[in-house]
């Protein structure tokens, strides 16, 4: 009977030395797999010809054909401030924004990287039909909005209206700023709730054609003269380091995306209507698409020194209080990509 208790007990102290080893190999095997290479992919982007490159690189597949067994997951933004949350927080690992928000948080001490460009210009101010208001001098007393405060088209207003001697209410000055999602702007201006907006195109466009909006500022008229870059590759510097190959194979991607949107304008023009308006529920036409795409260069470079700029200016305006951002672009890897295509 002893012996019997005893044998018992043996196997049961090998079972338990069994589960012991096999647990250690399956948490081993997980870090190892957390080191490497991840099964998924997350790229975020806003609904704009800005992140032409990214909506051409979902609809035609040529992010998901690159990246292979790695599947690529997409979401859609309203604006780079929130686009940039889910990138720090850890719910995307990619996304395409403009500069302000990914500098905002790169200052406020985000680990986050620019990879490269994906456009510049493409912004634009616009006013209402019947606002009476032809240039930016004449935003005095006036109502206007941009979709975020302080975003990119906020810190581009705000500069011109500077150069005119004009603030906003909230600096003293008596121009009434307001903050909406481009996609409600149409009706507030059609309604004579907003006299002028600073966007990115379509919506520019869409305005001309719609209810009549005419465009005061042209891309290129805009700070920087449109050189400045709308929409940049960004990531967070743990997610780059961690996982290098499925970064370059994502900025091979994102080169293919922008050169097939040069080389054929026209195939372009249906492929971001059709993606547009799948997601905005509000169909565009081809001459809104082509004429957006006319006040936009769809690019992967990016002037640093542009950046610095819009950091200072930025800061004057009360923005930033910190001006660092040096470290904040990094395009050796997709430099290396561009050399080696």
């Amino acid at each position: 009977m002893r012996d019997i208790v005893k044998k018992r007990s043996w196997v049961r102290r090998k079972m338990m030395l069994v589960i012991l080893i096999t647990t250690m190999l399956l948490v081993v095997g997980c870090g190892q797999q957390d080191a490497g290479e991840s099964n998924t992919l997350r790229v975020g982007y806003f609904p704009n010809i800005t992140h032409a490159a990214a909506i051409v690189g979902v609809e035609q597949g040529i992010f998901q054909e690159e990246l292979g067994s790695t599947l690529v997951q997409t979401q859609v933004f309203p604006n780079g401030s929130l686009l940039m949350d889910a990138i720090v927080t850890g719910q995307i690992d990619i996304g395409y924004a403009g500069p302000e928000p990914i500098i905002n948080r790169y200052l406020q001490g985000a680990d986050v990287v620019v990879l490269g460009g994906a456009a510049s210009g493409g912004n634009v101010v616009v006013a209402s039909r019947d606002s009476g208001v032809r240039n930016v001098a004449e935003l005095a007393s006036k109502v206007v909005a941009t979709p975020a405060l302080g975003c990119t088209h906020d810190i581009e207003l705000r500069a011109l209206m500077a150069e005119e001697g004009l603030h906003m209410e909230n600096s003293g000055g008596n121009v009434a700023h307001r903050t909406q999602k481009p996609a409600l702007m149409i009706n507030l201006m059609e309604q004579g709730e907003l006299d002028a907006v600073s966007v990115s195109e379509p919506w520019a466009s869409l305005m001309e054609e719609k209810i009549g909006a005419k465009v005061i500022v042209e891309w290129d008229e805009m700070p920087w003269d449109g050189k400045l870059p709308s929409a940049l590759l960004v990531a967070s510097k743990q997610f780059v380091e961690e996982h290098p190959e499925i970064v370059r194979k994502l900025l091979k991607a994102h080169l293919a995306s922008i050169e097939q949107i040069n080389k054929n304008p026209k195939e372009a023009v249906k492929v971001v209507n059709t993606h547009i308006s799948n997601l905005t529920k509000s169909k565009l036409s081809s001459a809104v698409i082509e004429k957006s795409l006319q006040r936009t260069r769809i690019t992967h470079q990016v002037d640093p020194k542009v950046l610095n700029e819009l950091v200072s200016k930025a800061a004057k305006l009360g923005f930033f209080e910190k001006t660092d951002v040096d470290g904040l672009v990094d395009t050796t890897i997709l430099d290396e990509v561009a050399r080696n295509k």
